[in-house]
């Protein structure tokens, strides 16, 4: 799904060719989810909050970090897609999560991303939670000049990083 986006985001494919990436990725998360999730673990390590950002309705890869944080012992809210900044603040004073996690698929909803840091700034609770943002347009760069704690390029670097960021 991340080629499919890519290509998504620079205009080599188009809205049919990603709903078809996106069906065959649903399909096969259908299959793969015992597999991915894995066995369950008796203790929480940590509350974690992810969504995909305002006006990007992609979920697969928020889906799959999703599967695997559970499997991995992690208590999940999961917000969906379409999530503005005000719904990621109300879910942090609601959920009190550790992490905050940030999904864009479209390099034009990214913007949402430092809209929410934005406003976890304002509302005085940016230091209350670790912020880690990924999907395909996203970089390293990006996520330091947002002033996100973490960005990983792949689920498992995310459930990775969460562990040791929980540890």
């Amino acid at each position: 799904m991340s080629t499919v986006g890519q290509k998504y985001s620079s205009g080599e494919f188009f809205l049919p060719q990603m709903m078809i990436g996106a069906r065959a990725m649903t399909s096969a998360l259908d299959v793969l989810k015992p597999h991915l999730t894995g066995p369950a673990t008796e203790r929480t390590k940590a509350k974690v909050v992810p969504g995909t950002v305002s006006n990007d309705f992609h979920d697969i890869g928020k889906n799959i970090v999703k599967l695997m944080l559970e499997g991995a012992g992690f208590k999940v809210f999961d917000l969906g897609v379409d999530v503005s900044a005000e719904d990621f603040v109300e879910a942090v004073r609601r959920d009190a999560p550790q992490f905050l996690l940030m999904s864009a698929l479209i390099t034009q909803t990214m913007e949402s991303m430092r809209a929410t840091v934005e406003a976890l700034e304002a509302a005085g609770m940016r230091n209350q939670v670790k912020i880690g943002i990924g999907g395909a347009p996203v970089t390293q760069k990006y996520a330091a000049e947002i002033g996100a704690d973490f960005y990983t390029e792949d689920a498992y670097g995310c459930v990775e990083t969460c562990n040791d960021l929980a540890a």
